[in-house]
């Protein structure tokens, strides 16, 4: 497909999106921000109009989902039907309250739905701690429904590419109910476990009392609740050919396990877990593909990313209120339909910075920590970190002699006790420095975002190629290890520039530090 040649722009409509047809929502999970907080729309018609005029054509996937419970949206059978239409495979993530209702049930299997149900328990207790609203017995009442209706309409052709599957938010509360879950959905012939690592437990927004309810929940250090869990439900899942995912940030809590990989018997208990692990995969995917992950992450194992994101070239998210993104991850808007042509954001600027940073040793700040599977971390939200964190430091003070803020910087500005502060740059920059023995990146500490606006920016060294970055993170780093010659020019271009209040200069970037990075 043409947009997997990574270009800029992209020409191609995405393959797949997905839609929020509603942000509404008819119960209060605990993990969620409905939990704390009251918001909600349907997505305007002529939102979705735009949607189906300029974009649904190119789709061969869609998702229904978001922060709401899709299945209330007033137009859930309308856009579902207008994709049957095309031919488009349709998915969608649901609490399952509304399929009690029959003609609704019918048509979602009927028409060969993908349905993802979530389901983070497998007891009343743990269910009804995470959706206090919903009873247990509804849920195993919902279940009963979906697997009646599917043995009524088995043999007709949509109806076979029905598929289901569950959601599962892992946390300390119900991560010993995972076994049983597995047991679960061989009995009502779900096919996948979809398993999720609680997220958001600092939202800003929320109130100090769920901050404190929640705060004991995540799992990140508790590999002995993870280990057993995930040990006996990867087995059982094996068995019952059920596609059971572990996120990557519990494969090393699974490894560990109560020891901690503490001792002889710690280590070997952790390469033991791998080995099985490993076993249990290969069942479940098949020896090729299991060798195939070997050596991706052999491959992979000293880049800045262990993979390629597709995302900025394949899809395109539709919140209810029409603002655009490029994924269920990044946060960062690419624009809003309710001013501006699809044309105009598919390849405007945010996108065009996305697709051009993302493989690029400075990622915007989303993917640089992004912890989707699919994404360049390949789930890792910390692996960009990890792999910077190897370099040594040596800072350079913004007044050292060897160092040349050129053209395009203003003087130094300093702060009240007399100490460096930052220097600022209009829309174009040089850097002068010498090469440092050894040393592999230069980085420049930069104030992220002081306009609160997204600013794109590129780099040339010794005008080479450029490498792109923007203005979302706190660090640009330049890669200099393959710089020859006695002098290092760095040419940086901002694509905007700003003033601030009482101040007539033409602002861009501002630079607060640099640091040479060794080996």
């Amino acid at each position: 497909m043409h947009n997997k040649q990574f270009n800029e722009t992209a020409r191609d409509n995405p393959s797949h999106i997905w839609i929020e047809p509603t942000d509404r929502c008819n119960t209060r999970c605990i993990h969620c921000r409905h939990y704390y907080s009251n918001f909600g729309m349907d997505m305007p018609d002529e939102i979705y109009r735009k949607i189906e005029a300029q974009v649904l054509d190119g789709a061969t996937s869609l998702d229904l989902i978001g922060y709401g419970e899709p299945l209330l949206a007033k137009n859930f059978e309308k856009i579902f039907e207008d994709c049957l239409k095309r031919n488009i495979e349709v998915h969608t993530t649901t609490n399952g309250i509304l399929l009690k209702n029959d003609a609704l049930l019918e048509k979602i299997v009927r028409g060969g739905m993908r349905l993802c149900l979530s389901i983070d328990g497998a007891r009343a207790e743990t269910f009804e701690f995470v959706r206090p609203h919903i009873k247990w017995s509804w849920m195993i009442e919902i279940l009963e429904r979906i697997k009646k209706c599917r043995e009524v309409f088995q043999n007709e052709p949509k109806a076979k590419n029905f598929l289901l599957r569950f959601n599962f938010v892992a946390m300390r509360q119900n991560i010993g109910d995972l076994p049983e879950l597995v047991r679960l959905a061989d009995k009502y012939g779900a096919r996948a476990i979809f398993v999720m690592t609680l997220a958001g437990v600092e939202e800003p927004a929320s109130s100090a009392s769920w901050r404190e309810k929640m705060s004991e929940q995540p799992l990140k250090n508790s590999p002995e609740l993870v280990s057993p869990a995930f040990l006996q439900a990867l087995a059982l899942a094996a068995r019952a050919g059920i596609d059971l995912n572990v996120p990557p940030s519990f494969r090393s809590l699974i490894f560990e396990g109560a020891e901690r990989r503490r001792g002889v018997a710690g280590r070997i208990k952790y390469y033991t877990r791998m080995i099985k692990t490993g076993l249990l995969y290969a069942k479940r995917k098949g020896a090729a593909k299991t060798v195939r992950k070997v050596f991706e992450s052999l491959r992979f194992a000293n880049d800045i990313a262990i993979q390629k994101c597709f995302y900025p070239w394949n899809d395109a998210y539709f919140a209810a209120n029409g603002d655009v993104f490029p994924c269920c991850v990044v946060v960062e808007k690419m624009g809003n339909l309710n001013a501006q042509d699809w044309r105009e954001i598919w390849n405007g600027l945010p996108y065009r910075n996305l697709r051009r940073t993302i493989h690029g040793w400075n990622p915007t700040a989303v993917c640089r920590y992004c912890g989707f599977a699919p994404g360049i971390n390949g789930g890792d939200e910390r692996r960009y970190a990890k792999y910077f964190s190897k370099f040594q430091r040596e800072n350079i003070s913004l007044e050292a002699p060897n160092i040349n803020f050129s053209e395009g910087f203003y003087p130094l500005e300093k702060k009240p006790d007399g100490s460096p502060s930052h220097r600022w740059m209009s829309k174009r920059g040089c850097l002068l420095l010498r090469p440092k023995k050894g040393a592999q990146f230069l980085r420049l500490l930069i104030n992220p975002r002081c306009f609160d606006d997204l600013n794109p920016g590129l780099c040339r060294i010794n005008g080479g190629a450029p490498h792109y970055f923007d203005n979302t993170c706190e660090d640009i780093n330049i890669p200099i290890g393959d710089v020859s010659g006695d002098c290092i020019e760095i040419n940086i271009e901002m694509e905007k520039t700003y003033q601030a209040v009482n101040d007539a200069r033409d602002l861009a970037l501002p630079v607060r530090g640099v640091q040479y990075l060794f080996a």
